[in-house]
């Protein structure tokens, strides 16, 4: 039997400004198509507070990316308070088993912690590992998990839709809509969509 289809969804941090955050994030997720929902948070504020701590203190962009890295573990475990009904993984190789059960498709949605696939799967995985400086914020770790995966699409989350005018990877790292990096490894996904919460009711 084959596998279900692999979204990895990447919830913007500035989503988490949104009170009612879990009740627009079921809805969006329960208006898409079957699929096996592997969902990563966004560093948001505390990721700015780590860009702060890094212009007073210099400590560098390689101790600041795994700061960072280490802050995503928080945000992950507050999405899934707040999203309730979700399966919290940890480990990749769990995860893995999770992505190969054919039934997957028909359980909750995964919230991923990342740190782990970071530290000890991604650098070993072709074709290439993650820089690690600002120019790679969790847009293109969500790409470079959606890569190592093979998953059937990625989902940007954020505040805003894209400039209408932005009409390649290149433009929207151009215009910030994404991070420096994501041109360079998001090609490499089958499918990427750019959605929003706030224009949910």
């Amino acid at each position: 039997m084959s596998r279900s289809p692999i979204r990895v969804v990447k919830v913007g941090g500035s989503l988490f400004d949104l009170p009612d955050l879990g009740r627009r994030l079921r809805a969006w997720l329960a208006a898409q198509t079957p699929a096996t929902n592997v969902l990563i948070a966004g560093g948001g504020e505390l990721a700015d507070v780590i860009r702060n701590w890094n212009q007073r203190f210099a400590l560098g962009e390689e101790r600041s990316h795994w700061l960072c890295i280490e802050l995503l573990s928080t945000t992950a475990k507050v999405l899934s308070e707040v999203l309730v009904e979700c399966r919290w993984i940890d480990l990749f190789a769990d995860l893995r088993t999770c992505l190969d059960d054919a039934t997957s498709m028909a359980d909750l949605p995964v919230v991923f912690d990342l740190q782990q696939f970071l530290y000890d799967v991604e650098p070993t995985t072709q074709p290439e590992s993650l820089p690690h400086h600002w120019g790679v914020t969790t847009d293109s770790i969500a790409a470079r998990l959606a890569e190592v995966v093979l998953a059937d699409e990625l989902v940007l989350l954020k505040s805003l839709l894209p400039p209408a005018d932005a009409k390649d990877f290149a433009a929207l790292a151009a215009a910030g809509y994404v991070d420096d990096y994501f041109p360079h490894i998001a090609s490499r996904v089958k499918c990427v969509r750019y959605e929003t919460l706030l224009e949910l009711d």
